[in-house]
């Protein structure tokens, strides 16, 4: 898959580009059939998505909490298992902040990236003050400029499939519930950092991932796959999950530990991708560590059987 990152240097193949416009937070079920629309368009043209980053809403808003569902490098590993020809991450900045709807049309999509076909939700909103809409791209598929496909809104279970829905899922733990709508495990990808290295003392020795950048799933423990995708180590293994602050030790950030089943080693600054599969119970403040070791063993013994 062709990554392109600046519209300034861009490979024009003379067949032109099909491509899905979006966000894409999550690349849940709703926003694989809308690349599916794209890919399906015909052999004729490349396909892709065009997307961008930051997200907007990080852009307008730069200190508002974590909301994203994946980052920039998770969604590009995801996109990468679609078969696409190119992913278009255009910079978000102030520059295309304030460009004219019909701008973007034809200097950006027609004029540089050479698009011919373009797939959007009934709800996409674009250019300046957001006064882009698809009545807009309708003008341009009328007077033969750009072929549009308007995707519709994307139902399972008779609930129309969104990013919404799903940061709403993860605040309150249904996990299971958001791997339906991604149709395979929601998963946080981190760097190993060392941490106070307490899990060891108590027989439990755990990883630890900062979560930066993205919304933080409902405090609580969690059965979890764990995939080391750097380093000796590499390779899938089950683990226990907690996320949360810690409450036992104090005040602290935000972040993820997990204690890896039938594993000895290192992994200090390799890469991990941290699987959520089910949840057990919520974040617990225990009176003393003997607490504390009792009910880690009840965790991992129903983690195991739910793996």
């Amino acid at each position: 898959m062709l990554i392109i990152k600046d519209t300034k240097k861009i490979p024009k193949p003379s067949r032109g580009y099909s491509v899905a416009i979006g966000n894409f937070d999550g690349l849940h079920l709703g926003h694989l059939s809308v690349i599916s629309l794209a890919q399906n368009h015909g052999k004729e043209l490349d396909t892709g998505v065009l997307t961008f980053e930051p997200h907007p809403r990080q852009f307008f808003n730069e200190n508002q909490p974590g909301f994203r569902l994946m980052n920039a490098e998770t969604r590009l590993n995801t996109l990468k298992d679609l078969n696409l020809d190119v992913l278009f991450e255009i910079p978000f900045n102030q520059s295309l902040a304030t460009l004219r709807p019909e701008d973007f049309v034809e200097t950006i999509l027609i004029k540089k990236l050479n698009i011919k076909h373009i797939v959007v939700g009934e709800s996409f909103r674009f250019g300046k003050n957001r006064a882009g809409s698809v009545e807009l791209l309708r003008k341009y598929n009328i007077e033969g400029k750009l072929d549009l496909t308007i995707a519709p809104a994307f139902k399972f279970d008779d609930q129309i499939v969104s990013s919404s829905l799903l940061r709403e899922k993860l605040r309150v733990g249904s996990i299971k519930e958001v791997n339906k709508l991604l149709n395979r495990n929601y998963h946080i990808v981190g760097v190993v950092k060392e941490g106070f290295q307490r899990g060891r003392d108590l027989g439990f020795p755990t990883i630890n991932l900062e979560i930066k950048d993205i919304l933080i799933p409902r405090y609580g423990v969690y059965a979890a796959f764990v995939e080391v995708l750097s380093g000796e180590h590499k390779g899938k293994y089950k683990g226990a999950a907690s996320i949360g602050l810690r409450p036992t030790y104090g005040n602290n950030d935000p972040n993820i530990e997990v204690y890896i089943f039938d594993f000895s080693g290192s992994l200090y600054e390799e890469k991990v991708s941290v699987s959520l599969v089910d949840f057990l119970r919520p974040e617990i403040k225990f009176d003393n560590e003997l607490q504390l070791i009792e009910q880690m063993n009840k965790d991992c013994s129903e983690i195991l059987k739910i793996l």
